[in-house]
C-alpha cells in the first residue's frame, strides 16, 4: 500500500514560492486503480512525482508499506525505484538511441534486461500498436507514438507500482481502450496503479478517485 498523508509541495522560481499542492492525503491499494482528477496547473504531476520518489516535499510523508520514502537512504531508494514504473507526460528519450534501445536502457536500469522482459516489451508494444516503430529514433514517431513507447517502457520491467501522467493524452480512441485493457490486466495481477488524468474516459476503470484543483484536493477520496 501506498499512503500520502498531509502532502504540500512548493516551488521556487526567481526567489519566489508558489504552491504547488497543499495538504493531500489519499491511500493507493494494491489491486486497484487509482485516478487523480484536475485540470492543467492542478498540481496532478507534482503529486505524482513526489510519489515517484523524484519530488520531496515541503511537508507531509509518502509512505509505502509504512515506510517514509523520503526517510530512506539514497541507496534504498533507488532500489525502490527498480519496482516503480512512471512515465509521465511530456515523454523523454536519448534521442541518439532508438525506440527499441530506450526500452532496453529502461530495463537494464531495473536489473530485468533479459529476454523475459524483452518478450514482455515486445508484447506490450504490439497491444499499443507500435511494433512498427521500434527501430525508429524519437524525433521520427509523432507524439501519440511517442505516448505509447514511454508507457511500454515504464511497464516494461513488470513493475509492482505503476505511475502514469495523462496516459491518455494524445492517444487516439482505439489506442486509449487497447491501453485501459492493459491498466485492467495489470491491476488483476495485483499492482498499484495510480493515473492523473483529466479524460473523463478514465473515469470507468478507477477504483479510487481524487480531484485536485489550483493545488488544492476537492471534496473527498470516493
Amino acid at each position: 500500500m501506498i499512503k500520502v498523508e498531509n502532502l504540500s509541495i512548493l516551488y521556487r522560481v526567481n526567489g519566489r514560492e508558489f504552491l504547488g499542492l497543499k495538504n493531500f492525503s489519499g491511500e493507493f491499494m494494491e489491486g486497484e486503480i487509482g485516478v487523480i482528477f484536475g485540470p492543467s496547473g492542478s498540481g496532478k504531476t507534482s503529486l505524482l512525482l513526489s510519489i515517484g520518489t523524484l519530488l520531496r516535499p515541503a511537508e507531509g510523508r509518502v509512505l509505502y508499506d509504512g515506510v517514509d520514502v523520503y526517510s530512506l537512504l539514497e541507496k534504498k531508494v533507488r532500489e525502490l525505484r527498480k519496482n516503480l514504473g512512471i512515465s509521465f507526460q511530456e515523454p523523454t528519450f536519448v534521442n541518439v538511441l532508438s525506440v527499441w534501445e530506450n526500452i532496453e536502457l529502461g530495463l537494464y536500469a531495473s536489473g530485468r534486461l533479459n529476454e523475459e522482459f524483452k518478450k514482455r516489451a515486445r508484447e506490450l508494444a504490439e497491444t499499443l500498436g507500435i511494433a512498427q516503430i521500434l527501430n525508429k529514433k524519437p524525433n521520427e514517431i509523432s507524439g501519440g507514438e511517442a505516448r505509447r513507447a514511454a508507457i511500454v517502457r515504464a511497464l516494461a520491467h513488470d513493475p509492482r507500482t505503476i505511475l502514469l501522467d495523462e496516459p491518455t493524452a494524445y492517444l487516439d480512441a482505439g489506442s486509449a481502450e487497447k491501453l485501459i485493457e492493459i491498466l485492467r490486466e495489470e491491476r488483476e495481477r495485483g499492482k498499484i496503479l495510480i493515473l492523473t488524468t483529466h479524460d473523463p474516459v478514465l473515469e470507468k476503470v478507477a477504483d479510487r478517485r481524487f480531484t485536485l484543483q489550483y493545488g488544492m484536493p476537492v471534496g473527498t477520496e470516493t
